[in-house]
């Protein structure tokens, strides 16, 4: 599962990151990859390279990062996410793109500056379902991408097609598919902020009982549907004021209301999957934020303090034993 937001603050900041929610870690950690790095393409075996720095949260085997989010030098980010119709190729294809779905961050990440100039590439991509290595099963993904001038799509790999969406509501979770979510959005136009009027049923004056009763209806499970309506809502209706960092802090405070807590959503194979991270990056600034489950001290990596034309990729500390701040 997870879910993925883009947000954009009064004093003209994007934001951009997500909810990693799974039942395990994956060896992650915050990284910066610098300019002009070298990775082998499983399919080819020829050597690629990218031609931006890029800072996100990755695996790295084999000196390959495996990248869960990631945004670039130039603000252009990607996130994958959980899509279990996502369909790989069996066979590569002349005169296409030809990458494994786990290459997919860091060539969009590392070639381009913007949505236009990505979006014609894409035309040409071909997803092929090579593994990376026998231990590590390919993963069932679709993305979302997002730019600096806060344009959004979302791109799918179904056994029918692959799909680009234009993403008007900045927001991802996980299946039906991203035009389903958006759909669904319609049965939700009455909730609202404020307090609902008093009205009459018969001869009995009907008033709320309490705040928050404008929000009656808005879905509170943890299913990729009720989390897509309830942050698309908390996205639209959030007040950030116009103060350093608030931005980053009304960002955590929405994906926490969708953040699974130990215990309330067990897995078919009995295991507890929980919200093992939550990211934020701001894509003018080259930061990344995040902090995980076992600890709510929000970290950040600054990828401009990184020689970013090095040819070594820079691993950060995974902080996840929780930090307090003594006041005596």
């Amino acid at each position: 599962m997870c879910t993925a937001l883009t947000l954009k603050t009064p004093d003209g900041y994007h934001l951009f990151g997500r909810n990693m929610d799974l039942e395990y870690t994956f060896g992650q950690h915050p990284i910066v990859v610098p300019r002009k790095f070298e990775y082998i393409d499983k399919i080819s075996g020829e050597m690629k390279q990218t031609k931006y720095a890029i800072v996100g949260m990755a695996s790295v085997v084999e000196n390959h990062p495996l990248f869960a989010e990631a945004v670039n030098e130039k603000g252009l980010g990607c996130a994958g996410l959980n899509f279990p119709a996502a369909y790989w190729e069996k066979e590569a294809v002349e005169g296409m793109e030809n990458m494994p779905p786990y290459d997919l961050i860091p060539w969009i990440t590392g070639n381009f500056e913007t949505i236009d100039e990505l979006r014609p590439h894409l035309d040409k991509v071909n997803l092929v379902g090579v593994p990376f290595a026998e231990n590590l099963q390919l993963p069932t993904l679709h993305w979302i991408v997002t730019d600096l001038t806060g344009k959004s799509i979302v791109i799918e790999k179904t056994k029918e097609a692959f799909k680009v969406y234009d993403n008007p509501v900045g927001v991802m979770t996980n299946a039906p598919s991203f035009d389903w979510h958006t759909t669904n959005l319609s049965q939700y136009m009455n909730v609202i902020p404020t307090q609902p009027q008093a009205r009459n049923w018969s001869d009995l004056e009907l008033k709320p009982i309490g705040s928050g009763t404008g929000a009656i209806g808005l879905p509170g499970d943890f299913s990729s549907p009720s989390r897509f309506v309830r942050v698309a809502f908390l996205r639209a209706k959030i007040v950030i004021e116009n103060k350093e960092n608030d931005g980053i802090v009304q960002f955590f405070h929405i994906l926490n209301n969708v953040a699974m807590v130990k215990g309330a959503v067990i897995t078919a194979d009995n295991k507890n999957e929980i919200t093992q991270y939550t990211s934020c990056m701001c894509q003018e600034k080259g930061l990344y934020y995040y902090k995980t489950y076992d600890n709510n001290q929000i970290n950040v990596v600054d990828m401009n303090k990184v020689d970013l034309d090095s040819n070594e990729i820079k691993i950060f500390p995974y902080n996840d034993t929780q930090v307090f701040n003594a006041l005596n």
